[in-house]
Order: C-alpha cells, then structure tokens, then sequence
C-alpha cells in the first residue's frame, strides 16, 4: 500500500468514529452495501460471512481457463488478479472496517464518512470469484505475528484485537487443499525488518508446507530461472511468497528466505496507468502491479481519500489488453472480476472440452470464445508466429477444425493466446474475422511444441525462447511488447 506519513489512524481513528458516528452493529443480518449486491450469509454488521458468497460457475470456470492457457509461461510473467490489502477486509471485524460508513463506489457521500477496509469479501470468497494474488502485512506486538493495516512504524496502532497471522495462512492453504491445480501468489508487504522470524516461517511450513515454492526449489531445482506453471503443477507448487522492497529502500525482508523471495515487479498507483496501447509504461521486460485505494478517513483535521491520491479501478479489462501481471482492486466483487474476461461468451463452453476433435471458435461479432456444434463448418484459423507471439494472422485458407492444420503461413503455427495481450494483438490480425482457436493447449495431455531458439534483435523486437525440461519458456520480449 502506498504510505501517508504518521499515518496513525486504526485504533485513533476507530475511537473518533465512535464518538462522532455512534458505534452500532446491526440488529438483525440484513446485508449491507456491496454485500447486498451478492448472495451470501451476512453477519450482525451486515457483511457476508466468510466463504459464504454463491459466485457463478461459468464466471469461475473462465476465469479459471484464463489461468490454464498461461501454463506454459514462466511464473513471473503470469498475470494475477489481485486483491490490494486482501487481508484488510470486513470480515475480519471492526479493526478491519466492519463499521465503515463509505459507501462504493466513490465519491463518497456524505463525504465525511468512514472507510477502512480495503476489502468487503474474505479471502475464500475473494479466492473463489478468481482472485490469486493475496497481500499481507505483518505486524509483531503483543508477543504475537498479526495482521494489520497501520502506517511505516507499529507505535501503538498493533494491538491484541488484531488478527493472527496465521488465520490468513490458514484460510489460503484449506482453500488450496478444495481447488486442485490452483496457484496462489502472497505478497508480503512488511515496513521492516521486525525479527521473530518463527513467528512468519511457522505458518507457512504449517499451512502450506510442501505446496510452496521455496527460494531453495528455485535455485536448486530451477537453477535460478522461474518455472512455468505447468512446471510447477507437474511438481506439486503452486504457492509463491514474495516481499516487495520498502519503498526507497531496496531493503527485503525475507525471514531468512526460507520461504520468501525478493519481489520482481514494480508497484505503481492506479492513477498513473494509461489505457492500451501506452498501459502505464508496461514494455517488454518490466513486471508492474497497479494497485487501487479505497480508503478514506480522518487525519490530523482533514480527510485522507484514497480514490483521489491513489484511484480505483473499476474495470480490469484495459489491465488484462495491457498484460499487467498484477491489476490490484479494492472492494473486489463479482461483477468487477467479469471485467477481466476475454475469453468465453456467457455460458460457454457450452459442449465439454474433452479431447482434440473438440472444437473452439472466435467470434469476430463479440471477440468471446464459443463451442459450436458443428465443427465442420469452414472457417479461417487464427495463426501465430513461432517466434514473435505479439504476430497473428490468418490461415491461408479455410477449412473445418483441425488441430493439426497446415493451413497457417510460413512461419506461424495455428494456436491460441496465452493471456489477454495475446488475445489483443490476435484480434487486431485477424480483423473482426470468425476463426478457429486451437483447442490443444487446454487438453490435459497437452505438450507443449519445442520452438527454435534465437537471439533477440536490437531493440528486443524478437523472442527469446529457451528450452528448459523439454518446456519452452518464451521471454518477456515474446510476451509483452508494446
């Protein structure tokens, strides 16, 4: 999260909004505010109660499909819906919000209203409408490792009301052990070096144990270089920990880096992202997480409001064109996770995936993904350069399904995108035409096809592909060059 300096607001700030505003819990559960917009159990405060919230189907079955054509990317080049400040979320009680008077979306109104929590929804229900990368912050005090949302120094805003750490460890490994083949990525954001390393290892060796990633698997197995997720899913890891530098600091707290790894990517505010093509300064080597704010209280006389010192996001779609690894929302809900959809129309796939005579087609109407009944129908392939993957076309000629088509030029082979800027740069080759999308990448026997390897161009306009297990990892120049 970005930092207002002193900001010294949680327990401060709670005592003033109950002399000001009347503390109150609800009479009855009724839900309130974003919560009223799902359908959930909702506790005395009106807030869903945790894993509560019913989440569509076929939204998770996409979003879900979004994440497995990415299988044979490296993992620092998968992009993760993200939830800023996960852990700050109402459920968790008062500390975390439960009492806010905001009401989503800003502006606020009135504007003299309460907004703590980053969140509405706890993490099993943020893991189930499609989010996979969850944030942390860990605070030591009363002889124990919490969470919290305080400001660059504990003074007295860490207190025995705020939540262990390993609750939110524990809640992310029980929803791992019911989703198999998911992967989880937990950012670590913590200000500094606080010690108590058994307090931060404990829980993961506990709740996650072998499931994670370690440094140790990265430079003994991987010899330095991240694996793909079809890798790691092979290999029984499909957890990442993570700690972003302290800003200005370059410092990382790894807790001896049993668990954790030095983060990769750059973290920039929602308001300084550019729609496609410019994405915020996205290019072909850079890792970026755009984070939104939605808080909004009292401080020192006046009201810090994160929608305008940070924004919001209301929409992923212009994040997922982009390819920006981590697009980071508040009050994530449903509707706001449809936003992130490029690939099925609604209630598709309408006919099972099962094997190659299975069929997949774009809709040069709509750009969503279909399963028509007749796959003999003739139709154009979408084709995609073995070496530039930014390079679509189409096939030289028509024809019915077929995985193994000739039909694409010299050159390009018929595929299907591996992310959603992928997905854009096809469409703008194809122009507005119908077309065939390989079904093999989304078949469990899937292999992956061995591609040349060459250097790169000046200017990094070429890819650079290694071969790596017999998997190839298609550098950064490959994946998102804009």
């Amino acid at each position: 999260m970005a930092q207002v300096p002193a900001q010294k607001y949680f327990l401060g700030f709670f005592i003033i909004f109950q002399v000001i505003l009347g503390y109150h819990t609800s009479s009855s559960a009724d839900c309130q505010g974003i919560s009223s917009e799902v359908t959930c159990t909702c506790d005395d405060f009106g807030h869903c109660e945790r894993g509560t919230v019913q989440v569509d189907p076929w939204l998770q079955n996409t979003l879900r499909t979004q994440m497995d054509v990415q299988l044979d990317l490296p993992f620092n080049y998968v992009q993760f819906l993200d939830a800023h400040n996960s852990y700050n979320t109402r459920p968790y009680g008062y500390l975390y919000g439960a009492n806010d008077t905001c009401l989503w979306p800003p502006p606020y109104n009135p504007s003299l209203c309460t907004g703590i929590a980053n969140q509405e929804f706890s993490l099993t229900d943020l893991l189930n409408m499609g989010i996979r990368a969850i944030e942390l912050d860990n605070w030591y005090c009363e002889d124990e490792m919490r969470i919290a949302h305080l400001g660059s120094t504990i003074d007295q805003e860490c207190n025995s009301g705020h939540v262990l750490f390993s609750e939110p460890v524990a809640e992310i490994g029980a929803w791992l052990d019911d989703h198999e083949g998911e992967f989880v990525r937990i950012y670590m954001n913590e200000k500094y070096d606080q010690g108590n390393d058994g307090e931060v290892n404990g829980p993961f060796e506990r709740y996650l144990g072998d499931r994670v990633l370690t440094p140790a698997n990265l430079r003994n197995d991987y010899n330095n270089e991240w694996p793909t997720l079809r890798t790691m899913r092979e290999d029984g890891k499909d957890v990442v920990i993570a700690h972003i530098a302290t800003a200005g600091t370059g410092d990382f707290y790894l807790h001896q880096g049993k668990f954790i790894h030095p983060g990769y990517w750059k973290d920039k505010k929602q308001n300084e992202f550019s729609n496609y093509p410019q994405c915020g300064g996205k290019n072909s080597t850079n890792a970026l997480r755009f984070y939104s704010d939605s808080t909004h209280f009292l401080f020192e006389n006046d009201y810090i409001d994160g929608p305008t010192r940070v924004g919001i996001m209301e929409s992923f779609s212009e994040f997922i064109k982009c390819g920006i690894q981590f697009p980071a929302g508040d009050q994530v809900h449903p509707q706001l996770m449809e936003t992130a959809v490029y690939t099925w129309a609604k209630g598709e796939p309408a006919t099972p995936i099962t094997d190659s005579t299975s069929c997949i087609m774009l809709s040069g109407t709509d750009n969503r993904w279909y399963t028509p009944t007749d796959c003999n129908q003739e139709l154009y392939y979408a084709c995609q350069n073995v070496i530039n993957t930014e390079d679509w076309t189409l096939s030289v000629s028509v024809g019915s399904y077929d995985v193994n088509t000739q039909a694409c030029p010299n050159g390009f082979r018929f595929s299907l995108p591996q992310n959603g800027f992928q997905h854009q740069k096809m469409l703008e080759g194809i122009d507005n035409a119908d077309v065939w999308l390989n079904v093999a990448p989304l078949l469990d026997d899937y292999q992956p096809p061995v591609l040349p390897t060459i250097a790169p161009t000046e200017g990094g306009a070429q890819a650079v592909t290694a071969v790596i297990s017999g998997v190839v990892l298609a550098a950064a120049s490959a994946l998102f060059i804009l």
